[in-house]
């Protein structure tokens, strides 16, 4: 997706009427937080990368008699957000915390669409963000600010504060508790009326396909509930039609068949049922996932190999169950079903 997801701790800071005293107590809590063993780099700013909700602001490019008008989303964060998420700079540099600057970063998107082929020839060139005029001092790396259901937007970051804050861990998993623990402690010392609720960022990203998860689910119960009443069924055939040719199988058995052949007998017609059920329902399924798939704006190809394997997977499945009764009644002894003859 463009950026680090995993061992990444989300939490917002409660809002406070007094905004000086909002800015103290949160620059208190990343010094805490920083001097923490288990956390490897923290953040203050606004969302994380990819969320549920966004910003949106109307840019303005111009270069000479060219104007150009977006509406981009907008992310702000201090130096180290880009760090916590690990966003890549395809060129320039990140943004520097100092507030008299006004810098900026774009993504590659935005760079396309304000014209330029090479990204990276954008650094240097100024937009006009609001009231103020901000220079592009990188470019960063295209990521998705949300599902793959959508395409990738333009985006611009800033330097800027805010109460959300954004905490890698460091990558030993068994300390994690001790760390969040060490984090609700600093956060309540400073902030004692409130709760501290916390979420893991891959959980953020796993929320944007809940919907596909729970398709998944449904699906693979339906489908393992499908093939069982299926093979039941086709048992079922078997059981009867053995039955009913059980004079067959033991005159072809006098005669010399093999156990074998007896079998390829009995099994070529239930195989053949098999293949014409593989046939009417490849097309549907091609269709249904196509479809499917035409939701997302980046997505797999539907491979060829896939219907073969299930192809293949299918006639094992009925060869198996074919063979549970086919192999029984081939090899049962030919004098006690002609005795009655």
């Amino acid at each position: 997706m463009g950026f680090r997801k995993d061992a990444v701790l989300n939490f917002n800071t409660p809002w406070m009427r007094n905004d000086t005293l909002a800015k103290v107590g949160i620059a208190v809590l990343m010094n805490k937080l920083k001097a923490m063993p288990g956390v490897q780099l923290a953040s203050q700013g606004f969302l994380s990368p990819a969320t549920e909700g966004a910003a949106f602001g109307n840019i303005k490019y111009v270069d000479g008699k060219k104007e150009v008008k977006s509406n981009v989303q907008v992310r702000w964060g201090d130096e180290n957000y880009l760090k916590v998420y690990q966003v890549k700079l395809v060129a320039g540099r990140n943004v520097t915390p100092n507030d008299s600057t006004k810098e900026c970063l774009i993504n590659e998107e935005y760079a396309k669409e304000i014209g330029f082929i090479k990204p990276g020839d954008a650094v240097g060139r100024q937009i006009e963000w609001g009231k103020d005029k901000y220079t592009i001092t990188g470019i960063m790396h295209d990521f998705h600010e949300h599902s793959m259901h959508g395409l990738i937007d333009p985006i611009a970051f800033k330097h800027g504060g805010g109460d959300f804050i954004h905490v890698a861990l460091q990558p030993q998993t068994a300390e994690w508790k001790n760390t969040i623990s060490s984090i609700e402690k600093a956060y309540k010392s400073i902030y004692p009326d409130d709760d501290f609720s916390y979420t893991f960022f891959d959980e953020t990203i796993a929320k944007f396909y809940t919907e596909e998860q729970n398709t998944a689910r449904l699906l693979s119960w339906s489908t393992g509930l499908t093939v069982l009443i299926s093979c039941l069924g086709l048992f079922g055939l078997v059981i009867y039609t053995t039955e009913t040719r059980i004079k067959e199988i033991g005159i072809r058995k006098i005669l010399g068949a093999s156990v074998t052949n007896i079998v390829s007998i009995l099994s070529k017609d239930f195989v053949a049922l098999v293949l014409l059920a593989f046939v009417i329902a490849a097309p549907v399924a091609w269709w249904a996932s196509h479809k499917w798939l035409e939701s997302f704006a980046y997505k797999t190809a539907i491979s060829w190999w896939i219907f073969a394997v299930c192809g293949f997977a299918m006639i094992a499945v009925a060869t198996i169950t074919l063979s549970m009764q086919t192999i029984k009644a081939a090899s049962a002894n030919p004098v006690k079903s002609l005795r009655t003859e």
